[in-house]
C-alpha cells in the first residue's frame, strides 16, 4: 500500500508540474479578467483561487485541455455567474443584477482579442469610427457630430478602414495602447457608446 500511495503521490506532483506550465503563461489574464468581473481586489482574488481549483480538479480528469486560456477564463466567467446568482437568488429587484450581467454575458476573451488584432493594424481614431458604426450602428452623420468631424471624413476614414480588414489594403503596425483596448471594452461590454465616443 505503501508503494502505490508513494505512486500515487509521484503521479499527482506531475500532473501538478505539468499543469501550472500549462496555465502559468496566462495567469496575467486570468487576473485581468477576475478584476473585471468583479471590480473588487479581494472578490478578484477569491475568483482566480476558485478558478485554479476548479481547473485543476479537471486537469486531474482530463489533462488534454486544448486552450487553457479559454478554459480559465470560462471557469472564472461561469463561477461569477453562479456566485451572482446564490446572493441574489431571495431578491425581486433587478437593478442590483443588471450591471453585473452586462459583463458576465458577453464573451470577454473574444472582445478583448479582438479589440486588441485591431489596435496593432488601425490607428484609434479608426477603430472609434469603426466601432461606433458596426457595432452601435451609428450613421456617418451622426459619427461626425459626436466626433467633431466632417462627414466625408467618416466615410473616408471607414472605407479605408473596411478595405484593410478585407485584406485589399496593406496596414502598418501600431503600438497596443491597452488603456483604450479595455476603455473600448468596457463600452462593448456595457453597450455604452460614450466609452468610444470620449477620446484618450
Amino acid at each position: 500500500m505503501t508503494t502505490l500511495t508513494c505512486e500515487r503521490l509521484y503521479a499527482i506532483e506531475g500532473s501538478q508540474q505539468e499543469y501550472e506550465a500549462l496555465i502559468t503563461p496566462h495567469l496575467s489574464a486570468l487576473h485581468k479578467y477576475c478584476s473585471y468581473l468583479t471590480q473588487s481586489k479581494w472578490d478578484q482574488e477569491d475568483l482566480v483561487q476558485e478558478t485554479l481549483y476548479k481547473s485543476y480538479a479537471y486537469y486531474l480528469r482530463n489533462p488534454l485541455m486544448k486552450d487553457a486560456k479559454s478554459f480559465l477564463l470560462c471557469i472564472a466567467r461561469n463561477t461569477w455567474i453562479d456566485q451572482y446568482r446564490r446572493v441574489n437568488n431571495q431578491r425581486t429587484s433587478t437593478v442590483f443584477w443588471h450591471e453585473p450581467a452586462t459583463y458576465i454575458d458577453s464573451d470577454y476573451a473574444e472582445v478583448i482579442s479582438m479589440l486588441e488584432w485591431l489596435s496593432e493594424r488601425l490607428p484609434e481614431r479608426n477603430i472609434r469610427m469603426w466601432l461606433l458604426a458596426e457595432y452601435f450602428d451609428y450613421s456617418m452623420q451622426e459619427i461626425a457630430d459626436e466626433m467633431n468631424t466632417t462627414m466625408p471624413t467618416v466615410k473616408s476614414v471607414l472605407f479605408r478602414t473596411r478595405e484593410l480588414l478585407r485584406g485589399k489594403k496593406k496596414y502598418g503596425r501600431h503600438k497596443v495602447i491597452q488603456l483604450n483596448v479595455e476603455r473600448w471594452c468596457k463600452a462593448v461590454m456595457q453597450e455604452r457608446p460614450q466609452g468610444i465616443v470620449q477620446g484618450s
